[in-house]
């Protein structure tokens, strides 16, 4: 477990580098004698002041700041905080950073900021997860769904499911105080009832977490096609930059380049890959076998070619690969006559730029039509840790079902009801777990 030891603690809570400002943090049970130190003056509470700091210890002045002081419990850790937004100089912000720790505070560990909140019952462990969740969202709704599970949402919900099937439980106590014959059949009728809409509830956020892992990790786009058909060509003009190397040479992309973009507030990825239908040698080989690697990670394909697409994914896809594609005709700019225009094709022209917001926009159909963005509040972001612990709740309320209809002991049915609050309460951290919370914690910044 972190340690918890009520000392005061300091970091450098902005990124490392030169910058116009950075933020020190400080928590511990009383920092206004610290503060007073810092700047000669009495702390304000959620007041901002501009102000010069000076060394604790030697009265030296270190830089001019804005120092913001939190009274506990009402502050992030639920501890007095003080956050000091200095210069971004390397220089500056260490000169503040070992002041404080010359006045008695030590260096932080990873995470125990946010550690602090959730022993101050500041937040819970979904929300603590959340956090971590927000800070590494590469897009506006990855980060907007990170935020409603900040904000409890999550955390709201299961609290009512738990609160329900401890209903559930108080009946069946009640039923245990009465003999065999005299148990309500209303009473089994309408405890299933209430296990069926929990297990709809907890089925439904297992269900719809794929949109929130959809949204938070992104979707995975692959280019195919023969060799010397413009992919990579393709690729750059998708990514308006040349990230990929293009040559009239054929087999020029022996292996994936991928790079990452927003459409439709959810991450991206490009990958271009290799020409897959012509090995020449070990290298050319080694690069379809990548291509065929990345064929099954991938949720939607473009399929190009410079002749006609639907013969390619005829040809090599057909009953293979279930995923959505996309058929593309490169090189439309150097077509000597006008050709036969294929409503199902996409034509392109790298070079003059033709046919690229047509593609993009395509693919945002997908997107739309395979994330449900409108309703972002019908997504979920869970963990792994969540999930296990949720479909064993699940498998919990599958087993009291079957209990019920087979007639069991109710104290039986209790027991196995007990494990579902049990697994709830797990997912939150009210049975705090040693080992997930110091892994949960371990993997924040400095400072956070």
């Amino acid at each position: 477990m972190l340690p918890y030891d009520q000392e005061n603690i300091v970091a450098i809570a902005t990124p490392s580098g030169i910058g116009a400002l950075a933020v020190v943090r400080l928590s511990g049970r009383d920092l206004k004698p610290l503060y007073k130190r810092f700047t000669h003056q009495l702390p304000k509470n959620r007041f901002a002041l501009f102000t010069k700091l000076y060394h604790p210890i030697n009265n030296i002045i270190l830089d001019e700041v804005v120092a913001t002081y939190f009274k506990s419990p009402a502050s992030y850790t639920g501890e007095d905080i003080i956050e000091i937004s200095c210069h971004g100089g390397a220089a500056v912000k260490n000169s503040i950073l070992q002041a404080a720790i010359d006045g008695g505070a030590r260096l932080a560990k990873p995470g125990e900021f946010s550690y602090r909140s959730f022993l101050n019952g500041k937040m819970d462990l979904l929300q603590a997860e959340a956090v971590s969740a927000l800070i590494s969202s590469k897009t506006s709704q990855s980060a907007k769904l990170s935020l409603c599970h900040l904000e409890g949402k999550v955390s709201t919900l299961l609290g009512d499911i738990k609160s329900r099937v401890i209903d559930v439980l108080s009946i069946i106590e009640n039923e245990l105080n009465f003999s065999e014959d005299e148990i309500s059949t209303t009473s089994y009728s309408s405890i299933r009832l209430i296990i069926e809409d929990v297990q709809s509830q907890i089925a439904k956020i297992i269900s719809s977490s794929v949109i929130g892992k959809k949204i938070f990790s992104g979707i995975r786009i692959i280019i195919l096609g023969r060799p010397n058909t413009g992919k990579s060509s393709l690729f750059n003009a998708m990514l308006g930059e040349n990230r990929a190397i293009t040559s009239p040479v054929a087999g020029t992309t022996r292996d994936t380049v991928e790079s990452w973009f927003e459409l439709e507030g959810v991450p991206v990825c490009l990958v271009d890959t290799a020409g897959i239908w012509e090995s020449g040698g070990l290298l050319d080989a080694l690069g379809v076998e990548k291509t065929r690697a990345e064929m099954k990670r991938a949720d939607l394909f473009i399929v190009v070619d410079d002749k006609n697409p639907n013969n390619i994914f005829n040809e090599q896809f057909a009953g293979k690969y279930q995923q959505h594609h996309i058929l593309v005709k490169s090189k439309s700019d150097l077509s000597n006559s006008s050709p036969t225009i294929e409503t199902n094709i996409i034509y392109t022209s790298s070079k003059e730029s033709v046919g690229i917001n047509k593609l993009l926009t395509s693919i945002s159909t997908y997107i739309l039509n395979n994330i449900n963005l409108s309703d972002r509040e019908s997504g979920f972001m869970i963990s792994q840790r969540q999930r296990g612990l949720l479909e064993n709740s699940l498998l919990c309320l599958d087993e009291a079902i079957v209990q019920l209809d087979s007639g069991i002991e109710t104290d039986i049915i209790a027991s196995t009801l007990n494990g579902f609050v049990v697994a709830i309460k797990d997912i939150v951290g009210e049975i705090p777990n040693k080992d997930v919370v110091q892994n949960i914690f371990n993997n924040f910044c400095v400072g956070k």
